[in-house]
């Protein structure tokens, strides 16, 4: 197990590790790789947020191949979407992993939209919208329910 992953489990209650990214049918496919992860369902106890805090629906830290390990805030909608809405929940699980790990565990963080479908007016306050995280101002990246991560 890395640094990422262990300092990630000692700091969470395991009962809200999952083993996929789903809600409401709507969710992302993981590759089937020897790529090691953690899955967090942030509504369940245990969980980096309270109860009635702001949050995304998981958050999904990951060992790459090249070293690069990533955390990844993902928001799952898909019904309606509001734009603000979803930027104010991604912002929330950026600072959940800012909080999970110390400045020296180097990660990339890549906020991420999982959709059914995003209303014109709403697609065009998400292509502005962005994240910050430890500094850096990050867009979200978007794929529709059902898509395999890379």
């Amino acid at each position: 197990m890395t640094e990422l992953l262990s300092t990630v489990r000692s700091r969470i209650d395991q009962s809200c590790v999952v083993t996929r990214c789903h809600k409401d049918g709507c969710g992302v496919a993981l590759p089937q790789s020897a790529r090691r992860r953690l899955i967090i369902d942030c509504d369940r106890p245990g969980a980096p947020f309270g109860p009635n805090d702001t949050k995304c629906d998981c958050l999904l830290f990951e060992e790459t191949p090249n070293s690069t390990d990533r955390a990844i805030p993902i928001e799952l909608k898909s019904g309606r979407i509001r734009a603000s809405a979803v930027i104010e929940q991604l912002q929330a699980g950026a600072r959940a992993v800012e909080n999970l790990l110390p400045r020296e565990i180097a990660v990339h963080l890549q906020p991420l939209l999982a959709y059914g479908s995003i209303p014109k007016g709403e697609r065009t306050a998400l292509d502005k919208g962005i994240v910050q995280f430890r500094g850096q101002k990050i867009r979200i990246s978007k794929v529709r329910c059902g898509t395999q991560l890379p």
